[in-house]
C-alpha cells in the first residue's frame, strides 16, 4: 500500500450549515476508516476551505474511492497526491 494525501477543497456551492449538520455523521464515517487502517490523519483547514486526508491505498483510484466514502466528499473537488513516507 501507498501514503496519499487527498486535497479536497470545498466547491463554492456548499453551504456551511449543510456542513456543519454533517460532522457526526462524517466523524462515524472517519472512525470506520481509521480502523480498517486506510486513513491516517484529519486536518483541516476552515481559512482555506480544505481538508488534508492521509490516505493509505495501491494507486491514486483508490485514495479517491476512499475518500468518496465519506458523507462530505460530495462537496469536495478531489487531488490525490502520493508521498513517500519518512525512512
Amino acid at each position: 500500500m501507498n501514503k496519499y494525501m487527498v486535497v479536497c477543497t470545498f466547491r463554492p456551492d456548499m453551504v456551511w450549515d449543510e456542513v456543519t449538520a454533517m460532522v457526526p455523521e462524517e466523524i462515524a464515517v472517519v472512525k470506520v476508516l481509521e480502523a480498517e487502517g486506510i486513513l491516517s490523519a484529519v486536518r483541516v483547514s476552515v481559512a482555506r476551505d480544505k481538508v488534508f486526508l492521509e490516505v493509505s491505498a495501491d494507486d491514486a483510484a483508490g485514495a479517491m474511492a476512499t475518500v468518496q466514502r465519506l458523507p462530505m466528499s460530495k462537496w469536495w473537488d478531489l487531488e490525490p497526491y502520493q508521498i513517500a513516507v519518512p525512512v
